[in-house]
């Protein structure tokens, strides 16, 4: 729910990953949503300050939450736990959940797969686990 950190606010057009996801913040912030993804960031943005300044993070798990998932966020560390947590002790607003939408609108669901940086595996091997 927090597609690689990208949606906590850590990295933007200057300050980008190391490792595989490198290629993956090029995309989201110079190649074809270059303007977007930014854009939904800024809007991140702006509701966590009409809610006392909370961690991006918790404005994308509210969002997931919004449409009736239940996220399953990782967490490297103790606090980003905690800031995790901190999502259920509040909720967003319709118009708020709009603003996300339409902001999101904007940015591909998905990084095709030809641009990813993470080996692909045949999806028949995954399927051969589940074989009993």
């Amino acid at each position: 729910p927090l597609a690689l950190g990208f949606l906590t606010g850590k990295y933007n057009k200057d300050v980008q990953p190391t490792g595989p996801r490198k290629s993956i913040a090029k995309t989201l912030f110079e190649g074809e949503t270059g303007e977007n993804f930014p854009e939904l960031l800024k809007v991140m943005g702006d509701i966590s300050q009409n809610h006392e300044g909370v961690p991006l993070s918790q404005v994308a798990l509210n969002w997931a939450r919004s449409k009736g998932t239940i996220p399953i966020p990782g967490a490297r560390s103790l606090k980003q736990a905690t800031q995790n947590l901190g999502a259920l002790e509040w909720n967003l607003s319709e118009e708020e959940v709009l603003a996300l939408d339409n902001a999101s609108s904007r940015v591909p669901a998905y990084i095709s797969p030809d641009k990813s940086p993470f080996p692909k595996e045949d999806i028949n091997t995954k399927l051969k686990m589940f074989d009993s």
